[in-house]
Protein backbone atom coordinates (compact mmCIF):
# COMPACT_ATOMS: atom_id res chain seq x y z
CA UNK A 1 0.00 0.00 0.00
CA UNK A 2 2.81 2.39 0.91
CA UNK A 3 4.59 1.76 -2.40
CA UNK A 4 1.32 2.48 -4.24
CA UNK A 5 0.95 5.77 -2.36
CA UNK A 6 4.50 6.71 -3.23
CA UNK A 7 3.89 5.90 -6.89
CA UNK A 8 0.69 7.96 -6.83
CA UNK A 9 2.53 10.88 -5.23
CA UNK A 10 5.30 10.62 -7.82
CA UNK A 11 2.77 10.55 -10.64
CA UNK A 12 0.84 13.52 -9.22
CA UNK A 13 3.93 15.71 -8.86
CA UNK A 14 5.88 14.41 -11.85
CA UNK A 15 5.76 17.84 -13.53
CA UNK A 16 7.36 19.54 -10.52
CA UNK A 17 10.00 16.85 -10.30
CA UNK A 18 10.92 17.59 -13.91
CA UNK A 19 10.99 21.33 -13.17
CA UNK A 20 13.28 20.73 -10.18
CA UNK A 21 15.62 18.62 -12.33
CA UNK A 22 15.73 21.37 -14.96
CA UNK A 23 16.47 24.04 -12.34
CA UNK A 24 19.24 21.94 -10.80
CA UNK A 25 20.77 21.08 -14.20
CA UNK A 26 20.72 24.70 -15.38
CA UNK A 27 22.22 25.94 -12.09
CA UNK A 28 25.05 23.40 -12.14
CA UNK A 29 25.92 23.88 -15.82
CA UNK A 30 25.95 27.67 -15.82
CA UNK A 31 27.58 27.99 -12.42
CA UNK A 32 30.35 25.75 -13.74
CA UNK A 33 30.94 27.71 -16.93
CA UNK A 34 30.58 31.12 -15.23
CA UNK A 35 33.25 30.13 -12.72
CA UNK A 36 35.47 28.68 -15.44
CA UNK A 37 35.26 31.97 -17.35
CA UNK A 38 36.15 33.87 -14.19
CA UNK A 39 39.06 31.53 -13.40
CA UNK A 40 40.34 32.12 -16.96
CA UNK A 41 40.42 35.88 -16.26
CA UNK A 42 37.69 36.55 -18.82
CA UNK A 43 35.27 38.23 -16.40
CA UNK A 44 35.53 41.97 -16.06
CA UNK A 45 34.44 45.44 -15.03
CA UNK A 46 30.78 44.78 -14.24
CA UNK A 47 31.40 41.76 -12.03
CA UNK A 48 34.04 43.71 -10.11
CA UNK A 49 31.72 46.65 -9.46
CA UNK A 50 28.78 44.49 -8.36
CA UNK A 51 30.97 42.26 -6.20
CA UNK A 52 32.71 45.12 -4.43
CA UNK A 53 29.41 46.94 -3.83
CA UNK A 54 27.96 43.85 -2.16
CA UNK A 55 31.11 43.14 -0.14
CA UNK A 56 31.43 46.77 0.98
CA UNK A 57 27.80 46.77 2.09
CA UNK A 58 28.52 43.76 4.30
CA UNK A 59 31.41 45.70 5.85
CA UNK A 60 29.14 48.65 6.67
CA UNK A 61 30.04 50.79 3.64
CA UNK A 62 26.50 50.88 2.26
CA UNK A 63 26.16 50.60 -1.51
CA UNK A 64 29.69 51.81 -2.31
CA UNK A 65 32.54 50.83 -4.60
CA UNK A 66 35.89 52.16 -5.83
CA UNK A 67 35.82 54.59 -8.73
CA UNK A 68 37.73 57.68 -9.91
CA UNK A 69 40.40 57.04 -7.27
CA UNK A 70 37.97 57.12 -4.33
CA UNK A 71 35.22 55.16 -2.59
CA UNK A 72 31.90 56.30 -4.04
CA UNK A 73 28.24 55.40 -3.82
CA UNK A 74 26.91 53.05 -6.49
CA UNK A 75 24.23 55.70 -7.13
CA UNK A 76 26.79 57.40 -9.37
CA UNK A 77 26.11 54.65 -11.91
CA UNK A 78 22.89 52.73 -11.29
CA UNK A 79 20.11 52.37 -8.72
CA UNK A 80 20.48 48.58 -8.40
CA UNK A 81 19.90 48.73 -4.63
CA UNK A 82 19.04 45.04 -4.52
CA UNK A 83 22.81 44.46 -4.36
CA UNK A 84 22.73 45.49 -0.70
CA UNK A 85 20.21 42.74 0.04
CA UNK A 86 22.65 40.19 -1.41
CA UNK A 87 25.39 41.01 1.11
CA UNK A 88 24.49 38.04 3.41
CA UNK A 89 25.54 35.70 0.59
CA UNK A 90 29.15 36.37 1.58
CA UNK A 91 28.44 35.11 5.08
CA UNK A 92 27.93 31.73 3.41
CA UNK A 93 31.05 31.95 1.22
CA UNK A 94 33.18 35.07 1.08
CA UNK A 95 34.06 34.64 -2.58
CA UNK A 96 32.96 36.30 -5.82
CA UNK A 97 32.13 32.85 -7.20
CA UNK A 98 29.24 32.73 -4.73
CA UNK A 99 27.69 35.55 -6.73
CA UNK A 100 28.07 33.64 -10.00
CA UNK A 101 26.41 30.56 -8.52
CA UNK A 102 23.60 32.67 -7.08
CA UNK A 103 22.92 34.32 -10.43
CA UNK A 104 22.65 30.93 -12.16
CA UNK A 105 20.27 29.69 -9.47
CA UNK A 106 18.03 32.78 -9.60
CA UNK A 107 17.76 32.65 -13.39
CA UNK A 108 16.96 28.95 -13.20
CA UNK A 109 14.20 29.71 -10.67
CA UNK A 110 12.48 31.72 -13.39
CA UNK A 111 11.30 28.33 -14.63
CA UNK A 112 8.77 28.25 -11.77
CA UNK A 113 6.73 31.38 -12.63
CA UNK A 114 7.12 30.48 -16.32
CA UNK A 115 5.51 27.10 -15.65
CA UNK A 116 2.79 28.56 -13.45
CA UNK A 117 1.83 31.18 -16.04
CA UNK A 118 1.95 28.61 -18.83
CA UNK A 119 -0.24 26.18 -16.92
CA UNK A 120 -2.83 28.87 -16.15
CA UNK A 121 -3.12 30.18 -19.70
CA UNK A 122 -2.50 27.04 -21.76
CA UNK A 123 -4.33 24.69 -19.34
CA UNK A 124 -1.86 21.98 -20.25
CA UNK A 125 1.08 20.71 -18.21
CA UNK A 126 3.03 19.44 -21.27
CA UNK A 127 2.64 22.79 -23.07
CA UNK A 128 3.60 24.69 -19.93
CA UNK A 129 6.68 22.50 -19.56
CA UNK A 130 7.56 23.18 -23.22
CA UNK A 131 7.62 26.90 -22.41
CA UNK A 132 9.94 26.19 -19.46
CA UNK A 133 12.35 24.42 -21.82
CA UNK A 134 12.18 27.37 -24.21
CA UNK A 135 12.90 29.75 -21.32
CA UNK A 136 15.97 27.80 -20.16
CA UNK A 137 17.32 27.24 -23.69
CA UNK A 138 17.25 30.95 -24.53
CA UNK A 139 20.85 31.84 -25.54
CA UNK A 140 20.23 35.50 -24.67
CA UNK A 141 19.60 34.63 -21.03
CA UNK A 142 22.46 32.13 -21.06
CA UNK A 143 24.86 34.84 -22.26
CA UNK A 144 23.53 37.16 -19.55
CA UNK A 145 24.34 34.38 -17.09
CA UNK A 146 27.86 33.86 -18.43
CA UNK A 147 28.65 37.57 -18.87
CA UNK A 148 29.73 38.59 -15.35
CA UNK A 149 26.99 39.39 -12.81
CA UNK A 150 24.28 42.02 -13.18
CA UNK A 151 21.58 42.87 -10.67
CA UNK A 152 19.16 43.43 -13.55
CA UNK A 153 19.35 39.71 -14.41
CA UNK A 154 17.27 39.08 -11.29
CA UNK A 155 14.51 41.16 -12.84
CA UNK A 156 13.74 38.21 -15.15
CA UNK A 157 12.14 35.85 -12.56
CA UNK A 158 10.83 38.78 -10.51
CA UNK A 159 8.95 40.33 -13.44
CA UNK A 160 7.50 36.94 -14.30
CA UNK A 161 6.29 36.73 -10.69
CA UNK A 162 4.77 40.22 -10.99
CA UNK A 163 2.70 39.02 -13.95
CA UNK A 164 1.74 35.74 -12.27
CA UNK A 165 0.60 37.34 -9.01
CA UNK A 166 -1.30 40.02 -10.91
CA UNK A 167 -2.92 37.44 -13.17
CA UNK A 168 -4.07 35.39 -10.19
CA UNK A 169 -5.24 38.44 -8.24
CA UNK A 170 -2.70 38.03 -5.43
CA UNK A 171 -2.14 41.78 -5.24
CA UNK A 172 -0.14 41.83 -2.02
CA UNK A 173 2.40 39.45 -3.51
CA UNK A 174 2.22 41.41 -6.76
CA UNK A 175 3.38 44.53 -4.91
CA UNK A 176 6.14 42.65 -3.07
CA UNK A 177 7.49 41.16 -6.31
CA UNK A 178 7.21 44.57 -7.98
CA UNK A 179 9.17 46.21 -5.15
CA UNK A 180 12.06 43.76 -5.41
CA UNK A 181 12.06 43.99 -9.22
CA UNK A 182 12.19 47.81 -9.01
CA UNK A 183 15.40 47.54 -6.97
CA UNK A 184 17.28 45.72 -9.76
CA UNK A 185 17.76 48.80 -12.00
CA UNK A 186 16.38 52.29 -12.36
CA UNK A 187 14.30 51.73 -15.52
CA UNK A 188 12.74 48.39 -14.51
CA UNK A 189 9.69 50.08 -12.85
CA UNK A 190 8.64 51.18 -16.35
CA UNK A 191 8.31 47.52 -17.35
CA UNK A 192 6.50 46.74 -14.08
CA UNK A 193 4.02 49.43 -15.07
CA UNK A 194 3.63 48.02 -18.59
CA UNK A 195 2.91 44.60 -17.07
CA UNK A 196 0.22 46.33 -15.02
CA UNK A 197 -1.33 47.70 -18.23
CA UNK A 198 -1.21 44.25 -19.86
CA UNK A 199 -2.97 42.77 -16.83
CA UNK A 200 -5.61 45.51 -16.95
CA UNK A 201 -6.39 44.59 -20.56
CA UNK A 202 -6.31 40.84 -19.99
CA UNK A 203 -7.97 40.44 -16.61
CA UNK A 204 -10.19 43.50 -15.99
CA UNK A 205 -11.50 43.67 -12.40
CA UNK A 206 -9.10 45.25 -9.90
CA UNK A 207 -6.35 45.14 -12.53
CA UNK A 208 -8.10 48.00 -14.38
CA UNK A 209 -7.27 50.26 -11.42
CA UNK A 210 -4.03 48.70 -10.16
CA UNK A 211 -2.42 48.44 -13.62
CA UNK A 212 -2.48 52.19 -14.49
CA UNK A 213 -1.52 53.13 -10.91
CA UNK A 214 1.50 50.80 -11.19
CA UNK A 215 2.47 52.45 -14.47
CA UNK A 216 2.19 55.94 -12.99
CA UNK A 217 4.31 54.97 -9.98
CA UNK A 218 6.85 53.32 -12.29
CA UNK A 219 7.18 56.43 -14.46
CA UNK A 220 7.54 58.74 -11.45
CA UNK A 221 10.10 56.44 -9.79
CA UNK A 222 12.26 55.90 -12.87
CA UNK A 223 12.28 59.56 -13.90
CA UNK A 224 13.05 60.66 -10.34
CA UNK A 225 16.02 58.30 -10.09
CA UNK A 226 17.34 59.03 -13.59
CA UNK A 227 16.83 62.81 -13.54
CA UNK A 228 17.37 63.62 -9.85
CA UNK A 229 18.93 60.91 -7.67
CA UNK A 230 21.77 59.66 -9.90
CA UNK A 231 22.73 63.16 -11.18
CA UNK A 232 22.89 64.32 -7.54
CA UNK A 233 25.60 61.76 -6.75
CA UNK A 234 27.38 61.80 -10.13
CA UNK A 235 30.54 63.90 -10.38
CA UNK A 236 29.40 65.93 -13.40
CA UNK A 237 25.79 66.22 -12.18
CA UNK A 238 24.14 64.25 -14.95
CA UNK A 239 22.90 60.73 -15.65
CA UNK A 240 25.94 58.78 -16.78
CA UNK A 241 24.20 57.17 -19.76
CA UNK A 242 22.38 60.27 -21.02
CA UNK A 243 24.98 60.85 -23.81
CA UNK A 244 23.96 57.50 -25.31
CA UNK A 245 20.78 59.29 -26.47
CA UNK A 246 22.28 62.53 -27.78
CA UNK A 247 21.70 61.36 -31.35
CA UNK A 248 17.94 60.90 -31.04
CA UNK A 249 17.57 64.16 -29.09
CA UNK A 250 19.44 66.01 -31.83
CA UNK A 251 17.26 64.44 -34.53
CA UNK A 252 14.10 65.52 -32.71
CA UNK A 253 15.43 69.06 -32.35
CA UNK A 254 16.24 69.25 -36.06
CA UNK A 255 12.89 67.82 -37.19
CA UNK A 256 9.53 69.49 -37.43
CA UNK A 257 7.15 68.27 -34.73
CA UNK A 258 4.92 66.58 -37.29
CA UNK A 259 7.89 64.65 -38.70
CA UNK A 260 9.18 63.31 -35.36
CA UNK A 261 7.16 60.02 -35.29
CA UNK A 262 8.22 59.19 -38.84
CA UNK A 263 11.85 60.04 -38.05
CA UNK A 264 11.86 57.75 -35.00
CA UNK A 265 10.20 54.86 -36.84
CA UNK A 266 12.39 55.16 -39.92
CA UNK A 267 15.74 55.66 -38.19
CA UNK A 268 15.30 53.64 -35.02
CA UNK A 269 12.28 51.32 -34.91
CA UNK A 270 12.59 50.01 -38.50
CA UNK A 271 16.29 50.56 -39.18
CA UNK A 272 18.36 47.61 -40.49
CA UNK A 273 20.05 47.46 -37.09
CA UNK A 274 16.67 47.24 -35.32
CA UNK A 275 15.34 44.58 -37.70
CA UNK A 276 18.43 42.45 -37.11
CA UNK A 277 17.89 42.84 -33.36
CA UNK A 278 14.26 41.72 -33.62
CA UNK A 279 15.41 38.52 -35.32
CA UNK A 280 17.91 37.89 -32.51
CA UNK A 281 15.16 38.31 -29.93
CA UNK A 282 12.44 36.30 -31.67
CA UNK A 283 14.30 33.30 -33.07
CA UNK A 284 15.24 31.83 -29.65
CA UNK A 285 11.47 31.71 -29.01
CA UNK A 286 10.63 30.15 -32.37
CA UNK A 287 8.90 33.42 -33.48
CA UNK A 288 6.12 32.60 -31.00
CA UNK A 289 6.02 36.18 -29.60
CA UNK A 290 4.83 37.33 -33.05
CA UNK A 291 1.66 35.32 -32.46
CA UNK A 292 1.22 37.08 -29.11
CA UNK A 293 2.51 40.38 -30.47
CA UNK A 294 0.23 42.84 -28.66
CA UNK A 295 1.31 41.40 -25.31
CA UNK A 296 5.00 41.62 -26.20
CA UNK A 297 4.74 45.23 -27.40
CA UNK A 298 2.84 46.28 -24.27
CA UNK A 299 5.17 44.59 -21.77
CA UNK A 300 8.47 45.12 -23.58
CA UNK A 301 7.66 48.55 -25.01
CA UNK A 302 9.53 50.75 -22.48
CA UNK A 303 12.72 48.65 -22.39
CA UNK A 304 12.70 48.04 -26.14
CA UNK A 305 12.46 51.81 -26.70
CA UNK A 306 15.44 52.41 -24.41
CA UNK A 307 17.49 49.86 -26.38
CA UNK A 308 16.45 50.96 -29.87
CA UNK A 309 16.99 54.69 -29.25
CA UNK A 310 20.53 54.25 -27.89
CA UNK A 311 23.49 54.91 -30.16
CA UNK A 312 25.34 52.23 -28.18
CA UNK A 313 25.06 49.31 -30.63
CA UNK A 314 26.15 46.76 -28.01
CA UNK A 315 22.75 47.17 -26.36
CA UNK A 316 21.25 45.45 -29.41
CA UNK A 317 23.11 42.22 -28.77
CA UNK A 318 22.01 39.05 -26.99
CA UNK A 319 25.59 38.37 -25.86
CA UNK A 320 25.42 40.94 -23.07
CA UNK A 321 22.84 41.69 -20.36
CA UNK A 322 20.81 44.43 -22.03
CA UNK A 323 18.01 42.11 -23.16
CA UNK A 324 17.31 40.89 -19.59
CA UNK A 325 14.20 43.03 -19.02
CA UNK A 326 12.81 41.91 -22.41
CA UNK A 327 12.87 38.20 -21.52
CA UNK A 328 9.67 38.19 -19.39
CA UNK A 329 7.77 39.89 -22.22
CA UNK A 330 9.12 37.35 -24.71
CA UNK A 331 8.13 34.45 -22.44
CA UNK A 332 4.62 35.73 -21.68
CA UNK A 333 3.91 36.66 -25.32
CA UNK A 334 5.16 33.21 -26.40
CA UNK A 335 2.63 31.63 -24.04
CA UNK A 336 -0.14 33.77 -25.49
CA UNK A 337 1.16 33.06 -29.00
CA UNK A 338 0.66 29.33 -28.41
CA UNK A 339 -2.70 29.92 -26.72
CA UNK A 340 -4.18 32.19 -29.40
CA UNK A 341 -2.89 30.04 -32.25
CA UNK A 342 -4.48 26.98 -30.67
CA UNK A 343 -7.79 28.84 -30.28
CA UNK A 344 -7.67 30.06 -33.89
CA UNK A 345 -7.01 26.58 -35.28
CA UNK A 346 -9.73 25.03 -33.15
CA UNK A 347 -12.25 27.64 -34.29
CA UNK A 348 -11.41 27.45 -37.97
CA UNK A 349 -11.05 23.66 -38.22
CA UNK A 350 -13.96 21.47 -37.17
CA UNK A 351 -12.24 18.11 -37.71
CA UNK A 352 -10.60 17.04 -34.43
CA UNK A 353 -7.72 15.10 -35.95
CA UNK A 354 -6.94 17.77 -38.57
CA UNK A 355 -6.71 20.60 -36.07
CA UNK A 356 -4.59 18.47 -33.73
CA UNK A 357 -2.20 17.79 -36.62
CA UNK A 358 -2.05 21.48 -37.59
CA UNK A 359 -1.40 22.57 -34.02
CA UNK A 360 1.23 19.85 -33.69
CA UNK A 361 2.96 21.07 -36.87
CA UNK A 362 2.90 24.63 -35.52
CA UNK A 363 4.60 23.57 -32.29
CA UNK A 364 7.05 21.31 -34.12
CA UNK A 365 8.12 24.13 -36.47
CA UNK A 366 8.60 26.54 -33.55
CA UNK A 367 10.54 23.93 -31.56
CA UNK A 368 12.79 23.12 -34.51
CA UNK A 369 13.67 26.79 -34.94
CA UNK A 370 14.31 27.14 -31.19
CA UNK A 371 16.60 24.11 -31.06
CA UNK A 372 18.53 25.19 -34.14
CA UNK A 373 19.09 28.73 -32.87
CA UNK A 374 20.03 27.55 -29.40
CA UNK A 375 22.46 25.00 -30.82
CA UNK A 376 24.34 27.63 -32.82
CA UNK A 377 24.21 30.49 -30.29
CA UNK A 378 24.48 28.98 -26.80
CA UNK A 379 27.70 30.04 -25.01
CA UNK A 380 28.29 26.44 -23.90
CA UNK A 381 30.63 23.97 -25.65
CA UNK A 382 27.54 22.19 -27.07
CA UNK A 383 27.59 24.75 -29.89
CA UNK A 384 30.01 24.43 -32.82
CA UNK A 385 30.34 28.24 -32.72
CA UNK A 386 31.28 28.35 -29.02
CA UNK A 387 34.17 30.67 -28.19
CA UNK A 388 35.34 28.09 -25.68
CA UNK A 389 38.72 29.67 -25.23
CA UNK A 390 37.12 31.81 -22.52
CA UNK A 391 36.75 28.64 -20.42
CA UNK A 392 40.38 27.51 -20.79
CA UNK A 393 42.12 28.07 -17.48
CA UNK A 394 45.87 28.04 -18.08
CA UNK A 395 48.62 27.29 -15.58
CA UNK A 396 49.56 30.99 -15.75
CA UNK A 397 45.98 31.90 -14.81
CA UNK A 398 46.12 29.61 -11.79
CA UNK A 399 49.55 30.84 -10.71
CA UNK A 400 48.63 34.51 -10.99
CA UNK A 401 45.37 33.96 -9.07
CA UNK A 402 47.45 32.49 -6.21
CA UNK A 403 49.84 35.44 -6.39
CA UNK A 404 46.93 37.87 -6.04
CA UNK A 405 45.89 36.11 -2.83
CA UNK A 406 49.20 37.20 -1.25
CA UNK A 407 48.28 40.90 -1.53
CA UNK A 408 47.31 42.18 1.96
CA UNK A 409 43.60 43.01 2.21
CA UNK A 410 44.33 46.50 3.55
CA UNK A 411 46.44 47.35 0.49
CA UNK A 412 44.96 49.41 -2.34
CA UNK A 413 45.08 47.83 -5.79
CA UNK A 414 44.39 49.05 -9.31
CA UNK A 415 44.07 46.42 -12.00
CA UNK A 416 43.13 45.59 -15.56
CA UNK A 417 39.36 45.00 -15.89
CA UNK A 418 39.87 41.24 -16.19
CA UNK A 419 41.92 41.08 -12.99
CA UNK A 420 39.89 43.42 -10.78
CA UNK A 421 37.06 40.89 -10.02
CA UNK A 422 39.75 38.75 -8.37
CA UNK A 423 40.78 41.45 -5.86
CA UNK A 424 37.58 43.37 -5.03
CA UNK A 425 37.04 42.03 -1.51
CA UNK A 426 38.90 45.04 -0.18
CA UNK A 427 37.97 48.67 0.38
CA UNK A 428 40.15 50.15 -2.37
CA UNK A 429 40.21 48.17 -5.63
CA UNK A 430 40.20 50.22 -8.82
CA UNK A 431 40.06 49.63 -12.54
CA UNK A 432 43.02 51.11 -14.43
CA UNK A 433 43.80 53.88 -15.17
CA UNK A 434 42.23 54.95 -11.85
CA UNK A 435 44.78 55.28 -9.02
CA UNK A 436 47.77 54.09 -11.09
CA UNK A 437 49.94 56.69 -9.36
CA UNK A 438 48.69 56.05 -5.81
CA UNK A 439 47.74 52.37 -5.48
CA UNK A 440 49.97 50.08 -3.42
CA UNK A 441 49.81 47.39 -6.11
CA UNK A 442 49.18 47.42 -9.86
CA UNK A 443 48.01 44.17 -11.45
CA UNK A 444 48.16 44.02 -15.23
CA UNK A 445 47.20 41.63 -18.01
CA UNK A 446 48.56 42.69 -21.41
CA UNK A 447 46.05 40.60 -23.39
CA UNK A 448 42.35 41.12 -24.10
CA UNK A 449 40.09 38.33 -22.84
CA UNK A 450 36.95 38.91 -24.92
CA UNK A 451 35.09 36.48 -27.22
CA UNK A 452 36.92 36.76 -30.52
CA UNK A 453 39.52 39.19 -29.18
CA UNK A 454 42.60 37.90 -27.39
CA UNK A 455 44.87 40.53 -28.97
CA UNK A 456 47.58 42.47 -27.10
CA UNK A 457 46.52 45.61 -25.19
CA UNK A 458 48.10 48.92 -26.10
CA UNK A 459 47.62 50.90 -22.86
CA UNK A 460 48.77 48.07 -20.60
CA UNK A 461 51.93 47.42 -22.63
CA UNK A 462 52.80 51.12 -22.51
CA UNK A 463 52.16 51.24 -18.77
CA UNK A 464 54.32 48.17 -18.18
CA UNK A 465 57.20 49.83 -20.07
CA UNK A 466 56.90 52.86 -17.76
CA UNK A 467 56.61 50.78 -14.58
CA UNK A 468 59.61 48.60 -15.52
CA UNK A 469 61.83 51.69 -15.38
CA UNK A 470 60.01 53.49 -12.55
CA UNK A 471 61.93 54.22 -9.35
CA UNK A 472 58.66 54.21 -7.42
CA UNK A 473 57.61 50.68 -8.40
CA UNK A 474 59.14 47.26 -8.49
CA UNK A 475 58.03 44.17 -10.38
CA UNK A 476 56.82 41.55 -7.90
CA UNK A 477 56.41 38.86 -10.54
CA UNK A 478 55.59 38.37 -14.22
CA UNK A 479 53.68 35.22 -15.18
CA UNK A 480 52.78 34.79 -18.84
CA UNK A 481 50.58 37.75 -19.81
CA UNK A 482 50.31 38.89 -16.17
CA UNK A 483 52.43 41.35 -14.21
CA UNK A 484 52.16 42.49 -10.59
CA UNK A 485 53.91 45.67 -9.46
CA UNK A 486 54.28 47.12 -5.97
CA UNK A 487 54.74 50.79 -5.15
CA UNK A 488 57.95 51.22 -3.18
CA UNK A 489 57.51 54.86 -2.20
Amino acid sequence: MKSNNKFKLLHTHFDWILIAICILAYTVVFSYFSILRHNAFASGYDLANMDQTIWNSLQGRFFSFSQYGATMTRFTTHADVILVLLAPLYLIWDNVRMLLIFQSFVLALGAIPTYLIGKLILRSKPLAFLVVVIYLLNPGMQWTNIYDFHAVSMAIPLLLLVFYFGYTGKWRWYLIAALFAALTKEQVPLTIGSIGIALALLKRGKAVFIGPVTLLIGIVYSLSVILVVIPYFEVDGMYKYAPWYDGVIQRIKESKLIDVPGELIRNYVMSPDALAYYRLLLRPFGLLPLFGLPIFLIIAGPELSIILLSYHAQMRSIMLHYDSVLVPGLVISSIYGIHWTQLLIYRLIAHEKTRSVLFGLFLFSASALILRFSYFHTPTPVSPTCWCRMYDVSEADKAFAKLLETIPQHASVTASPEIRPHITHRRLAYTMPDATSSADFIAIIDQNRLPGDYNPKGFELELMAVLDTSEQHELVKRIGHFSLYQRTR
